[in-house]
């Protein structure tokens, strides 16, 4: 099959957090592996252009930098991703240093599926919760599926989870959303977040549950959306947000993100434009009080 056009961008997770962090005016830090390959420069690159702090990114001649196509089509499904995780699966505990931990105020965890990548991420969790800090968790289907045995353990030590519904129907073998964030809640999560594409999002606290509709703006390419979901989610609990204003700061930062191809692009250079947005832009929302 031909196909219409192909654009190369850096992306992966983590990396987007940071940037979307880092764009807005925090202070984004990547750690990771990378290989020593046109892909390594290309995402380095960018990770510096959007002002995220890259000393910590470790590069290897032993695999390559991880790769992921994305297909994207006018029919059935919006995208599938194939993803090769390649130097990313090569982190080590080791590679996790104590003292990027001590003046930190959160750290936001992707997946990873190897051995060694799962226990620097553990490594990381208890170095933050050690810290007194917040730990965010963004997995994907890859270590549900891969890892599940990790995937459950680093949830479990994590403060905030966000998922897309297929991912939290997966790790919880449920299809109720409301079921779904009660066997997460159970876990002991306090902060669970399930985006659902043109459905919007369900965020719940243990108290109460948010449902958010989509804001009504054009939608160009949905990938990096989740990211930064989870971006928007940070800030607002670093801000002191209510949680309405919560979700509404998340699914802003989503429909901004959307609004052009690629990732991390559309992101606002400060919380005020956020702000500004969702005063502008009408979204509905259900609150609903959960009783435990």
């Amino acid at each position: 099959m031909n196909v219409e056009n192909i654009k190369f961008v850096p992306g992966g997770s983590a990396t987007n957090i940071a940037a979307d962090l880092s764009m807005i005016g925090m202070k984004g830090i990547y750690i990771g592996v990378i290989g020593e390959d046109f892909s390594a420069s290309i995402c380095l690159d960018d990770l510096k252009k959007r002002n995220v702090d890259v000393s910590n990114v470790i590069q290897t001649d032993e695999d390559s930098t991880a790769f992921s196509l994305i297909l994207k089509t006018e029919w059935g499904r919006d995208r599938s991703i194939l993803a090769y995780k390649g130097a990313n699966n090569l982190i080590t505990p080791t590679n996790v240093k104590e003292e990027i931990f001590k003046d930190i105020d959160g750290f936001a965890w992707t997946s990873l599926t190897s051995e060694s990548g799962c226990k620097a991420i553990d490594k990381a969790i208890d170095l933050t919760k050690n810290a007194g800090k917040k730990v965010f968790a963004a997995p994907s289907m890859s270590i549900i599926k891969n890892n599940p045995q990790w995937a459950k353990k680093l949830i479990s030590k994590s403060n905030v989870v966000s998922f897309n519904k297929e991912e939290a129907s997966e790790f919880t073998n449920k299809l109720s959303t409301i079921d779904i964030l009660m066997d997460i809640h159970k876990m002991g999560v306090d902060l669970i977040s399930i985006t659902d594409g043109a459905n919007g999002s369900t965020v719940f606290d243990g108290n109460e549950m948010i449902r958010t509709n989509i804001f009504n703006t054009p939608i160009e390419d949905t990938t990096g959306a989740g990211d930064a979901f989870m971006s928007g989610i940070i800030i607002s609990l670093f801000m002191n947000f209510s949680l309405p204003k919560l979700c509404k700061i998340a699914t802003a930062m989503s429909a901004l993100e959307c609004s052009d191809t690629g990732v991390r692009e559309g992101i606002p250079n400060n919380v005020r434009t956020l702000e500004e947005f969702i005063e502008k832009n009408q979204v509905e929302q259900t609150i609903s009080k959960i009783n435990i």
